[in-house]
This record gives C-alpha cells, structure tokens and sequence, in this order.
C-alpha cells in the first residue's frame, strides 16, 4: 500500500513543481493587480462612502464570488477532488450535470437579491440607518448590489469550472482570472477621474463613481465565465447537450452534492463571522473601508501561499486518500504546513514592523490621508496575528474533503461563528477596541479553529491507520 503512494507522489512530482511555477507566476501577477487596485480606489475615494459603501454593497457578491467562484473555494476543492476520481467521460458528464444546475440556482438567488436590494444592507448594515453620513453611504450601497448581481449569477458555474481545469492539471487561469476585475474596476476609477476633470460638477458626485466600479466588477465576473466557455468549446468539439430531467439522478452528482453541500455550508459560515464584523462596523465611521484595506494586506501573501501550495497539492490529497496511505497523507500536510511558515513568518515580521510606513507609501496620496493610514496600520497588525493560521486552514479543509469528511469543518465553523460574534460584541461593546477589536477577534477565532481542526484530523487518520 506504501510502495503505491510512493508511485503516486514520485509520479506527480514534476508535474507539481511545474504546476506551482505557473500558479505562482499567475498569482503573483493576479495580487499585484489586486492591490493596484486597492491603492486606485483609496487613492480616488479615500475611505468615504463610496469605498465604505462598496466594501457593504460586495458582501453578497463577494461571498458568491469566493465562496462558489474562486480559487480554493468549497465548490473549487470538491469538484477537482471528485473529478481526480473519475474517467474522462464520468468526468465531462458531472461537470456538465452541475453546471446546468448551479447556474439556475444562481439565476434566481440573483432576482431575489435584486428585489430585496435595501432590505438586504440594512440587515448587514444597521448602522447606516443610524449615522448622520449615513444616508449617501446606503444609496450607494443599494444601486451598488443591484449592478453586481451577475457576480452572484456567474460565481458558481465560474468555480466548477475552475475545478474542472485543476483536476485536468491546468491552474494558471483559475490563478489569473482574478486579474480581470482588478483591471475593470482601475478602469472604471480611472474613467471616474476623467469624468470629473471634464465636468467640475461631477466632483461632488459620489453616486456616479460608486456605480461605475460596480460595473466594473460585474462585467469581470461576466467575462471570466465568457472565457471558460470557450475553453469549453475548444475541448468538447462533440459536447452532447444536458439531459435535463436526469440531471438529479446521476450518481456522481448525487455524491458531488453531498460532498459540496456541507464544504458549501461550512465556508459559506465563516463568510457569515465577515458579515458580523460589517454589522459592528457600520456603527464605526471609516471602519468597513479601513478593514478591507487592512485584510487585503495580510491576505496578499497568504493568497500567494494558498494558490502557490494549496492548489497544486488537491489531485495529490485526492490520489493519496484513495491509497489509504494515512501516513504518506500526513507528512504531505506538515511538509506544506512547515513550508507555509517558512516563508510567510519572515514576510509578515518584516511588514508588522513596517506596517505604517509601508501603508503610506501604498494608499496616503489624495483622498487618503493620515488619520486614514494610522487606522490601516492598526489594523493591519490586529489580523496579522492570526495570518499564519488563515492558509494551514485552507490545508486542513482541502485534507477533510479529499477524505469525504464535511461534516467536522462545518462543525468547527459554527462554533467559530459563535465565538466570532461574541467577542465582536465584548471587544467593541464592552472593552471599546473600536474596528481594532473586530480584527482581533478574527484572528482569535481563526487559530482556535486551526487548533481543534488538527486535533480531530490527528486523531481520523491514527484511528483509520490502526
């Protein structure tokens, strides 16, 4: 059983190392334009309504766009995982089964948050019903939403195909299709600003800008699904159509369902502690905008990381779970795990002590001033407590579904969840943290679950090996 994992990793070896060069080469280009981003958008609107209104306006959309469409999602790791099981034609028919299907259902969650746009932000956002600057900030939240609909309706049928392409051993577009909404929404900031050098009225117009970056985002998610379909096309020239009405039956989705469902749930519940965090931070000038700028920063390189490690390592965790070599399946994980914090730790030391200067340099320009960059900076050191655990729980889910496990993360989740709104509360309530306290209770929370997620995957694999 040994002698076959051994097979299994030696054969894989290269296609490994040449895979992670190509996600790295990828990634590394996808974060740049992300920050550039980021740095275009404090730089143009500071961290004023239109920022604040957007980080409220994505939460949704956002959601859908990590938790279904992007890289290391819950639909991503299961599909890839399953298709790594299955013959080719097993393979094509799943991925077409549940695309058809995930594509409907995010048609009608789009028409409902369509129609519910308002009620949905102040359900999440109390606290712009209460501010006196509130109200600019909630009409740009809610046209916002309305225009990123697509991003819930493409999201899912985006991450089976991402899944699709890493299972056939192809991760550079899954790395670098992040690139083209970063590159839509510079766009739209920089039309923004043309705008307003052509017509001086619209300088104080907070609206207009806020609907463009959200068209920007929407017409990214629009041509990442355009792009996977005409992949699709070039690899299927004799595709056969759908057979609807059987679409429920087949086994294999069936299993795939039931494997996604709780990894769905699960993630989709620590998206949720986020939604925590934004509920506290709308009763905090400045806050929402503060920490996505602050987040962004300490999941740069851990996004790296993720993509560089976690990514190329899903066929292998899938392989060596089919041997039943449980052994060969842990020392996989403590050899990533010890290369994650080989090479975070160091970067992250260096931008802790760093960190004030190095937010100046990056976003303080124009709308973005020091008041801004010292609340950054604060932030930015709060979460970077906790970095170091966000990817080894990436590590651990991406073990528990390869060994068909949902069920244990989605437990830890929802205590996390708990633990998360609790100490929101207590950090900002009680101790007067301010937005600081909601970053450290993430970072508290995050490593706690890392903790008990190793113990029980400890104690799955001794009890499987005896």
């Amino acid at each position: 059983m040994d002698k076959n994992a051994d097979l299994v990793l030696d054969s894989n070896k290269n296609e490994l190392i040449r895979n992670a060069a190509w996600v790295g080469v990828a990634t590394i280009a996808s974060k740049i334009l992300g920050l550039l981003r980021e740095i275009v958008l404090a730089s143009v609107f500071g961290i004023g309504p239109v920022v604040t209104a957007f980080k409220y306006a994505s939460v949704i959309p956002g959601f859908a766009a990590s938790l279904l469409g992007g890289v290391n999602g819950p639909i991503h790791i299961t599909m890839a995982t399953t298709l790594s099981k299955l013959p080719e034609v097993r393979r094509r028919k799943l991925f077409q089964h549940t695309n058809a299907f995930v594509f409907l259902v995010g048609a009608a969650v789009g028409s409902v948050v369509f129609v519910f746009a308002e009620s949905i932000i102040h359900i999440y956002a109390p606290g712009l019903w209460v501010l006196a600057k509130g109200q600019l900030t909630r009409e740009i939240a809610i046209a916002q939403l309305k225009i990123m609909v697509p991003c819930i309706i493409f999201a899912g049928p985006v991450g089976l195909g991402f899944g699709y392409m890493s299972a056939e051993g192809s991760n550079f577009l899954p790395s670098i299709s992040p690139a083209l909404s970063s590159m839509l929404i510079i766009a739209t900031c920089i039309v923004h600003v043309f705008m307003r050098r052509l017509n001086p009225l619209l300088a104080g117009d907070a609206l207009s800008g806020g609907m463009l970056i959200s068209f920007g985002a929407s017409i990214g998610a629009f041509l990442q699904w355009i792009i996977q379909v005409v992949m699709y096309e070039r690899m299927w020239h004799n595709s056969n159509p759908v057979p609807w009405m059987n679409v429920l039956k087949d086994k294999d989705v069936q299993e795939f369902f039931s494997l996604m469902l709780p990894a769905t749930i699960s993630s989709g519940l620590t998206q949720i502690a986020s939604f925590t965090d934004l509920y506290f931070a709308s009763l905090i000038p400045g806050a929402a905008a503060g920490i996505s700028y602050a987040y962004l920063l300490v999941m740069a390189p851990l996004g790296l990381l993720s993509s560089m490690i976690v990514l190329p390592l899903l066929p292998t965790f899938s392989r060596v779970a089919k041997t039943l070599s449980w052994p060969h399946l842990m020392e996989i994980l403590i050899r990533a795990v010890l290369l994650c914090m080989v090479l975070i730790l160091p970067v992250l030391s260096t931008m802790c002590v760093l960190a004030k200067p190095i937010i100046r340099v990056l976003f303080q320009r124009y709308a973005f001033d020091s008041a801004a960059s010292t609340l950054v900076s604060s932030l930015f050191l709060c979460y970077s407590l906790g970095s170091p655990f966000y990817i080894i729980r990436e590590l651990l889910d991406a073990i528990f579904y390869a060994l068909g496990d949902g069920q244990q993360p989605f437990l830890i989740t929802v205590c996390a969840i708990a633990l998360n709104a609790i100490l929101d509360w207590l950090f900002t309530s009680r101790f007067h943290l301010g937005a600081q306290g909601l970053a450290l209770s993430t970072s508290i929370v995050t490593a706690l679950s890392v903790l008990i997620l190793f113990h029980l995957l400890v104690k799955k694999l001794a009890g499987k090996y005896r």
